[in-house]
């Protein structure tokens, strides 16, 4: 240890004019400590929960050369707050001027808190790990690729020599040119994979030194530290993951085939080659395993502004109850008024006037809308249980479709229908009601589904979660959050999940991976029990249950 390096010597003994060798570091109060001063440190009660590194360990976090700390240029002091609503680490002076109309800002240390056991970091060590994996993978099949050209060079010299038997001395000319197009060819091939080789060795490193410094940081650093500096690790690995997606999608399988010539033992003397050597490539798809691997949005927030606030047309004394809505493609609106004495459908155009009301037979639950002209609609009260779909164009009703049981959500995507059945499941059948597959989803409290990209999301009301599943049925997560008690209707595009949250007042939204809940409008956006929403890439329709009002906002 270089006694000169200000950093090794214990900066409690400097100031006292002693010098001393440092061993310990104290990450909270920024100062190398020596034995007899590392005691003190622990024995004072206002000190003793600091997270105390050693000297080398404080040396390779600051080797990693990310950063571990964040500080407020604007303010001139250290970011110690976490606002959940812009998803920023921020200052206590930050939370009375840009933050100060945001819900309550938190202790980053709370936020932080078992950071080294998250899913936040889990999830980006399993990504790491996976692109790794599949780099090696890769790297394996460019080998063995360049090993099975180099045996089909081997198959067609043979071949070169066997038509060179049959010839006489002119065919030395030709048997020259053909083996000269094959090497010139073989080394282009086999340069184009050694760049290739190359360049994924290179991500191979970058990878596998990411996650080293995850470890590092996991070993060596505070919660706070690893929260922050996984976060810039993540802008890293998404940057060269998206980098290496776009080299992937260039990357093909090379073979060489030889065609022979057949007019060879008929005008021997006009032929000046043996055939022609053709490189052919076929589609290795690596490009796709980046794409398919369920990535989340890094740093994406979700912006809103408001654009309408909606008063709902009321049918005489019986105010609506509105459980359902949505937006058809050509931007009108619908409610669905679920009132016993109303029973109708309420058609707003795009810039919230009332357009028309369509008359019911019975009790509405969920919309779903199928295309440009048709919509479909649950009758859980009804004396049949039934789905129902509608014309728009001109209102006429196609057969229902009838089941045993009550019918709540429903969802359509991908020519299906996912309708929540209770005591069955959530049923998944065609349009004419033919069920394909009935998946064990089934709860006391949940009424509502969204189906999306081949992930099915349901709330559950009466334990304040939302739960994704694949397409067989099998839970993928469970997501709980304060924010959100009572989740009714759940709507998606291809970055969030947003939840209408009844008892909360609010509409709450989560990234894809069940991560990372934000508010991102509450009672005092006039939001009051809302059971509904719709949400697109482009616009956000809320609707309350009982007041007859709703909201459009459009996405920044």
């Amino acid at each position: 240890m270089d006694i000169n390096d200000k950093q090794d010597l214990c900066s409690p003994c400097e100031y006292q004019s002693k010098t001393t060798l440092a061993t310990q570091w104290c990450i909270d109060c920024k100062e190398p400590l020596c034995v007899s001063c590392y005691g003190n440190h622990n024995a004072h009660r206002y000190s003793r929960n600091h997270h105390v590194i050693s000297i080398e360990s404080n040396k390779m976090l600051q080797s990693l050369k990310i950063p571990l700390n964040e500080y407020c240029e604007a303010h001139d002091q250290e970011k110690d707050l976490y606002c959940s609503l812009h998803n920023e680490i921020i200052c206590l002076t930050c939370t009375q001027t840009t933050h100060g109309k945001c819900v309550p800002a938190v202790r980053l240390s709370d936020v932080s808190k078992s950071a080294k056991t998250s899913t936040f970091v889990s999830m980006l060590e399993t990504s790491l790990v996976e692109v790794v994996d599949k780099l090696s993978v890769i790297i394996r099949e460019r080998e063995t690729n360049k090993a099975k050209i180099e045996k089909q060079k081997t198959e067609i010299f043979e071949t070169i020599k066997h038509f060179r038997k049959c010839i006489n001395d002119k065919l030395d000319q030709v048997e020259n040119v053909i083996i000269e197009d094959l090497n010139a060819n073989l080394e282009k091939l086999n340069l184009q994979i050694d760049n290739n080789v190359h360049f994924l060795n290179d991500h191979l490193n970058e990878f596998d030194e990411i996650r080293k410094k995850i470890d590092i940081l996991k070993d060596n650093a505070s919660d706070t530290q690893t929260f922050i500096g996984v976060r810039a690790l993540e802008k890293v690995f998404h940057y060269k993951e998206v980098r290496l997606t776009s080299f992937l999608e260039l990357i093909q399988n090379l073979n060489i085939e030889f065609e022979v010539n057949k007019d060879i033992f008929v005008a021997c003397a006009d032929i000046r080659s043996f055939g022609d050597i053709r490189v052919q490539t076929l589609d290795t798809s690596y490009f796709n395993f980046l794409k398919n691997r369920g990535q989340y949005p890094i740093n994406r927030q979700l912006k809103l502004s408001k654009a309408l606030e909606i008063k709902i047309p009321q049918e005489s004394f019986f105010r609506s109850i509105i459980l359902s809505c949505v937006i058809l493609p050509n931007k009108q609106m619908i409610c669905v008024d679920s009132h016993a004495r109303n029973k109708r459908l309420i058609v707003l155009n795009e810039d919230g006037s009332h357009d028309r009301n369509i008359n019911l037979t019975s009790k509405p639950f969920d919309i779903a809308v199928i295309d440009d002209n048709k919509i479909a609609l649950s009758f859980p009260w009804s004396a049949r249980k039934r789905i129902g779909i509608i014309n728009m164009s001109n209102s006429k009703l196609d057969p229902d479709i009838l089941l045993k049981n009550k019918c709540y959500g429903i969802s359509y995507d991908k020519e299906r229908l996912f309708v929540v059945v209770k005591t069955e499941g959530i049923l998944i059948m065609d349009l004419c009601g033919q069920v394909s597959a009935c998946l064990p989803i089934e709860g006391q409290g949940i009424f509502y589904v969204h189906v999306k990209n081949d992930r099915i999301y349901c709330s559950d009301e009466c334990n304040d979660t939302v739960q994704c599943y694949d397409m067989e049925g099998c839970s993928i997560w469970t997501f709980k959050d304060s924010n959100l008690e009572s989740p009714r209707s759940i709507s998606a595009d291809d970055n969030f999940i947003l939840i209408a949250g009844c008892k909360t007042n609010n509409v709450v939204s989560v990234y894809l991976d069940g991560s990372l809940a934000r508010v991102i409008c509450d009672s005092d956006d006039g939001i009051n029990n809302p059971t509904s929403i719709y949400f697109d890439s482009q616009n956000l329709l809320v609707c309350n249950s009982s007041n007859a009002q709703a909201f459009l906002y459009k996405v920044n």
